[in-house]
């Protein structure tokens, strides 16, 4: 049988310099001590839309702009999850909860239905951690407000094209996420490439489905609108 021990994880905001804090007043202070503790993947300033080549996963400020515009697909959500704390980070808990969090963004996930890209507001919800037998892992349940993108057939997507095929041209949409649209059937290559796609523009597509990998890389698949 297992046996478990306790070890003090009042519910509380995550801090870089104390590892823990009480949980913040309302009013004397509130602003400056949420900016110390806010969690991010990136500093970006907010754009209007995704960089056409992009690699950088954006901030949760810039996230939640882009999910207050269409063809987003991007939805903002509370989310509870487990988190195993290896012992070097019990004095830097803040650090240990976002190096597993961090891992796991851009990444499908079952239990997200879609693909985290963000995350703020880390809270601990246990008021002990355990510790399992003789592993050194300090588990504890954390809460946090996740951005999520869930594109589902039929939806539109604004992407960013960086690659013209005569079989398809291919997209990036919010800076990050590639997809496919292929050459429908009853148009020739002649008719296709006098659409004049140009690396660069911008286009709007209806997504047919989206897939994974075994390692969760994401890939849409998709068909041009109508108009």
């Amino acid at each position: 049988m297992s046996e478990r021990q306790r070890t003090s994880c009042l519910p509380c905001k995550v801090s870089e310099k104390t590892g823990l804090t009480a949980p913040w007043p309302r009013g004397e202070n509130g602003p400056a001590q949420a900016a110390e503790a806010t969690v991010t993947t990136v500093s970006l300033a907010p754009p209007p839309f995704p960089p056409p080549w992009g690699v950088e996963l954006p901030s949760f400020d810039a996230a939640r702009t882009l999910a207050q515009s269409r063809y987003s697909c991007l939805v903002i959500t509370p989310h509870r999850r487990h988190i195993a704390l290896a012992p070097r980070f019990l004095h830097r808990k803040r650090t240990g909860i976002c190096t597993q969090l961090d891992a796991e963004l851009r990444r499908y996930s079952e239990s997200f239905q879609g693909v985290p890209v963000a995350y703020d507001d880390i809270r601990i919800t246990n008021e002990f951690g355990d510790i399992i037998d003789d592993l050194g892992a300090i588990h504890l349940d954390i809460e946090a407000n996740f951005i999520v993108f869930r594109p589902k057939p039929g939806k539109k997507l604004l992407g960013i094209i960086n690659k013209v095929a005569s079989s398809h041209v291919g997209c990036l949409v919010h800076g990050c996420f590639n997809a496919s649209i292929p050459r429908p059937d009853h148009i020739s290559v002649d008719e296709w490439k006098n659409l004049c796609f140009q690396i660069g523009d911008r286009l709007v597509f209806k997504v047919l489905y989206f897939d994974s990998d075994a390692a969760g890389v994401f890939c849409i698949r998709g068909r041009l609108c109508k108009n």
